[in-house]
């Protein structure tokens, strides 16, 4: 009887820490993701807000300073900024504002320090964005920097030796900024593929492992000799 009692106690103290562990797993998402989008609500509205303000008061405006009035504030500096943005786009890709962003970048280029900020994070911008460049081609696992240690990496091309060996080049990036790596050159063999596109592995890499597919499927030289021809 005795035991019958604690048997019947201890699953109740599992059934009980089971459910607070489910609870916690789907709330804690939840407000992680409430958090970041407030963050960058807050950001990004943030940076407009003192002009709309003005604007207001300059119209005779006169909002009561309130948490709702702040609200209507950051939400239209929020739309605001991103028709900016827009427009910014369709200037920069016009032949007069090609021409500006030519002169402005050569005046960043010989700037210290400036120079190196902007270049590094002009060329994340256009790693994370713009994977239809295909400068990466697919998403590997290798061993590094020993035997034992896996790391994800990309493919970038391959070369082929005399006697018809093919050695593949693997570039390993940095976290969280993937701009700067390590370039390998490894036999297909040594490699192992993954059904990851690029622009998963990418947001791998800058989120330092904090983004990554809920599933994700390893294989070994399935598609070499399909890549390879290509």
């Amino acid at each position: 009887m005795k035991s019958e009692k604690q048997s019947y106690s201890s699953s109740f103290k599992k059934s009980i820490r089971r459910r607070l562990l489910t609870g916690l797993l789907v709330v804690f998402p939840i407000f992680i993701t409430f958090f970041i989008i407030k963050f960058l609500f807050g950001l990004i509205g943030g940076i407009l807000s003192p002009v709309v303000k003005k604007t207001f008061i300059f119209l005779g405006f006169s909002l009561p300073n309130s948490t709702i009035d702040e609200f209507i504030i950051t939400s239209i500096a929020f739309i605001l900024t991103f028709v900016a943005l827009y427009f910014i786009g369709v200037f920069a890709t016009n032949f007069f504002g090609k021409l500006m962003l030519g002169y402005f970048e050569v005046i960043l280029h010989k700037t210290p320090v400036i120079k190196d900020v902007y270049t590094s994070s002009k060329k994340l911008i256009e790693i994370v964005s713009l994977p239809s460049r295909k400068a990466f081609k697919r998403v590997v696992i290798v061993e590094y920097p020993r035997v034992g240690m896996k790391v994800f990496a990309f493919v970038t091309g391959s070369i082929k030796s005399k006697d018809g060996t093919y050695l593949t080049s693997i570039f390993i990036p940095t976290t969280p900024n993937p701009t700067s790596g390590f370039l390998l050159y490894l036999p297909e063999g040594d490699i192992v593929e993954t059904d990851m596109s690029i622009e998963e592995g990418m947001k791998l890499i800058v989120s330092g492992g904090i983004l990554v597919p809920e599933q994700i499927e390893f294989y070994k030289e399935e598609l070499v000799s399909k890549t390879l021809e290509k």
